[in-house]
């Protein structure tokens, strides 16, 4: 190869290696220059009544959001991938609102304390990760994927109906589990050893696979690397909390450790984090029972669905994006005093709305 081709190839690398790492710094540059805060102190304004064995810092309910808002992307993508097909997901758009919501949770947090190196580090990651695999595949399934989806038609192919089971069943396991716990390895096994060759359109089962092999073939990888990391700091995955109106008459419940009475008829209780905590929490909460503290703090980020704009809900509304995958539903992340989340769970249930999700430190 001569000698000019070889410089010409090498510049050109060169740029594309330069033009990628200012895309994956400008988003992290903008957060650090746009969205930090002077740290404020309101450590008096609340005496927690957990020990402090118990209690985690309360802006770990603002850092925790942005890995959420990838779960739920994923939750979105699923049922869209459904109901209309891999390219009518906004790909584009989910990567704007984790760099735009994360600037809202930085400032929040920044202004309570700030934010750790560590948990810096992680945002920005995952970030940058999300980032580019939402461009790769947006880019890909805005076009050829679009295209073979077009000329495959009607019924879906196997391949189809393998890939939209596992983007809801990837989904489902995000709620309770880490991304890099996934089997990306044995479900790619099991689609070459199980979707049958002999049916749908030949053009779309074939794209389909080598999209499908490539996607889950490097997040095998990549899973696996992340995976050995993580765990040399594995995340605690039980929470305390106080309640009020907790009838020491019932059943014991599996799900939910009882621990001292205090006075005023509280009672210190310990759970499951992550989606359990949120469901544990609705539940109590239409029994009556109101979560006092949480870990120690008395406000907690929460997110909930709503089919309509409602006036007159409790707490600071952060964030607001429509949810891809129920037209005309909006989601919306309040900052509510933890004593108002029983209150705000029974609103919803009066109007059609949903809890989504209870940020849990």
């Amino acid at each position: 190869m001569p000698k000019r081709r070889m410089l010409l190839i090498g510049l050109g690398l060169g740029l594309g290696l330069v033009l990628f790492l200012a895309a994956a710094i400008a988003p992290i540059a903008w957060i650090e220059a746009s969205c930090m805060e002077t740290p404020v102190d309101d450590s008096a304004t609340y005496s927690p009544i957990l020990s402090p064995e118990h209690r985690r810092p309360e802006t770990n309910t603002y850092v925790t959001y942005p890995e959420w808002l990838i779960v739920h992307v994923y939750e979105d993508y699923a049922a869209v991938a459904h109901a209309e097909g891999e390219s009518a997901f906004p790909y584009f758009s989910s990567i704007g609102r984790y760099w735009s919501n994360l600037c809202v949770m930085t400032r929040h947090a920044s202004a309570r304390g700030g934010i750790t190196s560590d948990s810096k580090a992680m945002l920005y990651t995952i970030g940058v990760s999300f980032s580019i695999e939402m461009a790769l595949k947006g880019a890909y399934e805005k076009t050829m994927g679009w295209l073979t989806e077009t000329i495959g038609g009607e019924p879906a192919t196997p391949e189809d109906r393998f890939a939209r089971a596992v983007a809801d069943d990837y989904a489902l396991f995000l709620v309770q589990a880490p991304w890099y716990a996934y089997p990306f390895t044995q479900k790619l096994k099991t689609f070459w050893r199980e979707v049958p060759w002999g049916e749908g359109n030949v053009i779309r089962k074939l794209e389909r696979r080598a999209s499908f092999s490539l996607e889950f073939g490097f997040k095998a990888l990549y899973a696996r690397a992340i995976g050995a990391l993580a765990g040399m700091a594995p995340a605690p995955l039980q929470v305390r909390s106080v309640v009020r109106g907790w009838d020491t008459s019932g059943v014991q419940e599996a799900d939910i450790k009882t621990f001292e009475a205090l006075a005023g008829g509280l009672q210190v209780i310990e759970t499951s984090r992550y989606r359990d905590f949120t469901h544990i929490v609705r539940r109590l909460s239409m029994r009556g029972v109101d979560i006092v503290e949480i870990a120690g703090n008395d406000e907690v980020f929460t997110t909930i669905l709503l089919p309509t704009k409602v006036p007159g809900l409790v707490g600071q509304s952060l964030i607001d994006s429509p949810v891809a995958a129920r037209p005309g539903w909006h989601r919306e992340g309040l900052l509510v005093k933890v004593i108002d989340l029983g209150p705000l769970v029974r609103r919803l249930a009066s109007i059609g709305g949903e809890l989504e999700h209870v940020y849990e430190y």
